[in-house]
């Protein structure tokens, strides 16, 4: 019989962070057991081998969501769909284009029964929030089962990652998340801390996640904006979406 991993051996195996182990789990992409009071996750290192030569599922877990290949998910704009994991920016000029890709983003999310998240300036959050509304989703009732969780982001890089973290590791499968990069201006953010927020989101990005970072070009210099071409792998720009050439290595 296979001897049993816990979580930290199972993130050593795969060389990431123990939350990315725990949230592909959530997802039903990498096969896990319960063990104990705790219900502690325990890995066959069969299972782990598995992962690591490319199949995202087992014989014991064989999850699919909302019909998509596990390789590919629906961004709920434009017929388009990008590989599981992604980390992508949207580049706009136009505020109402923001707000419609935001509600069509959010919504797909919603309708694959994934946890989303939202992080934007308050009043652009409200808006958000009630267009939902009035299109008939609960919101109230999507925040209550924490199906859907917003906010105006945090002080500091690592208060930030860790409060993404803290969503994705308690989310119920997937992950998705929006954010309307502006938060960062409101907070006055420095180059350095949006550079270092947005590399660490890639260093803990894997499957059964999913992050879309809008930039407005009328409020970001062109230092920003190269910051966002650099470390996002592809980007969505006037209704197209491109592979990011400019996104730097390591």
């Amino acid at each position: 019989m296979e001897k049993l991993l816990n979580v930290r051996q199972a993130a050593e195996l795969l060389n990431v962070s123990q939350m990315t182990v725990r949230r592909w789990t959530n997802a039903g992409l990498l096969a896990c057991f319960r063990i104990g009071k705790k219900q502690e996750r325990r890995f066959y290192p069969s299972d782990i081998q598995q992962f690591i030569e490319g199949r995202t599922t087992s014989p014991r877990t064989e999850k699919k969501v909302s019909g998509i290949p596990a390789h590919q998910v629906a961004l709920g704009f434009g017929g388009l769909d990008v590989p599981d994991g992604t980390h992508m920016a949207h580049l706009y000029g136009d505020l109402s284009e923001a707000m419609e890709v935001q509600a069509l983003f959010l919504r797909q999310g919603i309708e694959n029964k994934e946890t989303v998240m939202v992080i934007s300036p308050q009043h652009r959050r409200e808006q958000l929030l009630s267009a939902m509304e009035q299109e008939g989703l609960d919101v109230a009732e999507l925040i209550r089962e924490n199906r859907l969780i917003h906010g105006s982001g945090r002080q500091t890089p690592l208060e930030m990652a860790q409060y993404i973290s803290n969503a994705a590791v308690s989310a119920k499968g997937r992950f998705r998340l929006i954010g309307d990069m502006s938060w960062t201006a409101h907070k006055k953010w420095s180059e350095e801390n949006l550079r270092a927020l947005e590399e660490s989101t890639n260093t803990c990005l894997g499957p059964g996640s999913l992050f879309l970072c809008q930039y407005s070009l009328t409020e970001f210099c062109g230092t920003q904006t190269m910051i966002a071409l650099e470390t996002h792998a592809c980007a969505f720009y006037k209704g197209k979406l491109q592979k990011n050439l400019f996104q730097m290595d390591g």
